[in-house]
């Protein structure tokens, strides 16, 4: 087989067609990164001397890797993220802040930061009319997009990656973090009404800044990749049918609207034991499912290849619970090449990890782990 482009690669996986290897991402999304501590480790260790770029400025706990460890592991993705929301600061105090939409951000000891509060947080039962007073943000505020569709031409005309648009949470976390995460679970049973309406706001302000983003990049991008987490480890956050009454016709709105602007792959995140959810995330238009949470109940990478692998790929699947940073580097190359001799087979497999590199990873288990995928 002839050597394809890096872009070729990722677009054949995603095809589910099998390319000459199996497509590496490492830092094309916002879920496959790497904390600033096990990043730095990683320089030193492969001898490479540069600053460190981290998500955002309050989001300093999480680094996105340069161009040189991209290129040290051939890496096939690049990321495009939209800009901060102009004309809002929030700061509360140093460790401290709240968003455009409202809601409270606090710094923990691991340098994360969690959601702490939240517009409809406080207790009382919200109505549908605090719902249309409140003061969302504007979908069309010109830091999203400025420099938006430049950075996508360059990386189009001047390299073969496979450009990925990151796009922001998606209306499940949108809830979560509006309205707190038990209460928001609570709404789905006992208040359709309210959380209907909040599900609609919020899916109608992501399609007009996917709309707006699409329209500002144009071709010069080849997969647009959302997240709404919609399980845990054992089990889908709901049962399956609230998601399926409530949720996913908006889902369904959001992945049409970005299939409406061009041919353009969409990579849908949900963490979890998402299996019983993938049919209908296929019937909506997913092209591929991450982060393939292998240690989730029912997401054993033979059984997810057989049920849905002529229908949908596969990005990510190295294990970043127990195998990355517990393994041995022998251990680490053994299981990318079980994930890739099974996800991979036939093709339908971007390889990455299972969500960020956490803090306590050897960078010599990173390093194998990328290095086998080569091979």
């Amino acid at each position: 087989m002839r050597s394809m482009s890096h872009r070729e690669r990722v677009r054949a996986a995603l095809d589910r067609r099998e390319g000459d290897r199996v497509p590496i991402d490492f830092g094309g999304t916002y879920a496959t990164i790497i904390h600033r501590s096990a990043y730095e480790r990683l320089k030193t260790h492969l001898g490479l001397e540069h600053g460190t770029t981290t998500l955002s400025e309050r989001l300093g706990s999480l680094a996105i890797p340069d161009e040189a460890v991209q290129r040290r592991f051939d890496v096939d993705t690049r990321c495009l993220g939209l800009g901060g929301y102009e004309g809002h600061d929030g700061e509360i105090d140093r460790n401290t802040f709240m968003d455009e939409w409202g809601s409270t951000w606090r710094k923990a000891e691991d340098g994360h930061y969690l959601n702490v509060d939240g517009p409809f947080f406080d207790g009382r039962k919200p109505s549908l009319a605090d719902l249309e007073t409140h003061p969302w943000p504007d979908p069309d505020n010109p830091g999203h997009y400025r420099g938006l569709g430049e950075r996508a031409r360059a990386l189009r005309e001047d390299t073969d990656f496979a450009i990925v648009l990151n796009m922001p949470v998606g209306i499940v976390h949108r809830g979560q973090f509006l309205r707190g995460f038990a209460d928001w679970l609570k709404d789905l049973y006992k208040d359709r009404a309210f959380i209907r309406r909040m599900m609609e706001i919020a899916t109608d302000h992501w399609i007009r800044v996917a709309v707006n983003a699409l329209d500002a990049v144009g071709d010069d991008v080849d997969v647009v990749y959302l997240g709404d987490d919609l399980a845990i480890q054992s089990s889908t956050l709901f049962d399956p049918e609230i998601y399926r009454q409530l949720i996913k016709p908006h889902h369904r709105r959001m992945i049409a609207a970005i299939k409406a602007r061009g041919d353009i792959k969409v990579v849908f995140h949900s963490c979890g034991a998402v299996s019983p959810l993938i049919d209908d995330l296929i019937e909506i238009g997913a092209d591929a499912i991450n982060p393939v949470q292998v240690a989730a109940k029912d997401m054993e990478p033979e059984g997810l290849k057989r049920k849905f692998g002529d229908r949908i790929a596969f990005w990510g699947g190295i294990d970043t619970q127990s195998i990355l940073p517990f393994a041995k580097p022998d251990e680490v190359r053994a299981e990318v090449r079980r994930i890739i001799d099974c996800l991979g087979r036939g093709g339908g497999l971007v390889l990455a990890t299972v969500h960020n590199i956490q803090r306590e990873v050897a960078p010599e288990n990173i390093v194998a782990a990328f290095d086998e995928a080569r091979i």
